[in-house]
């Protein structure tokens, strides 16, 4: 006979506690950054091959099938990824600090506000591509590798050169070694 100490439906879920995590501090993050950027960068050249006939057509649009006639019409190898956004294009482009006459900036501006795809505000969206592109991206300035040299130096070389006497002629041996 099942005691209520042994019943499982008596237990509690052990895992249940730790399944329902708490949600990090500040703003949710409804959409990967790098996701943003990329598609912001890949509107960037659509809008910068298609610009002249798209962006006079995008600027007098009156409603969201005036430009997605115009999307179909002068870019249909991309009408599939713009077209469902027509209505948040006609907002952006109607967005009070849209500008006015730079095409180059017309341009960022709409690539940058619809990277977010609609997942996050166009406002959020610039700010995610602003945020991504002013990081500083480290890269190897100097790479070093260990050498034994003929004048008897044994340790880390310096910009593929011996520490010691300055040379950076590989032996006969590793020439072919390199070569092979």
């Amino acid at each position: 006979m099942p005691t209520e100490r042994n019943d499982p439906s008596s237990q509690k879920n052990i895992l249940a506690r730790h399944s329902k995590r708490r949600r990090r501090r500040g703003r949710p993050v409804n959409i990967d950054p790098s996701v943003v950027v990329g598609s912001a960068d890949t509107y960037r050249l659509w809008f910068e091959q298609l610009w002249s006939q798209l962006g006079p057509l995008f600027l007098a649009a009156r409603s969201a099938e005036d430009i997605t006639r115009a999307v179909q019409e002068y870019a249909p190898d991309v009408s599939v990824s713009l077209a469902p956004h027509s209505e948040l294009i006609l907002k952006i482009v109607r967005d009070p600090k849209f500008p006015a006459v730079r095409s180059a900036s017309q341009i960022h501006f709409l690539a940058d506000s619809l990277g977010g795809q609609g997942l996050v505000k166009p406002r959020r969206s610039r700010e995610i591509c602003a945020e991504q592109r002013s990081k500083v991206r480290h890269v190897i300035v100097r790479q070093e590798y260990y050498i034994e040299c003929s004048c008897g130096y044994k340790g880390p070389a310096l910009d593929g050169a011996c520490r010691e006497c300055g040379t950076g002629e590989l032996s006969r041996d590793l020439m072919s070694r390199k070569n092979d």
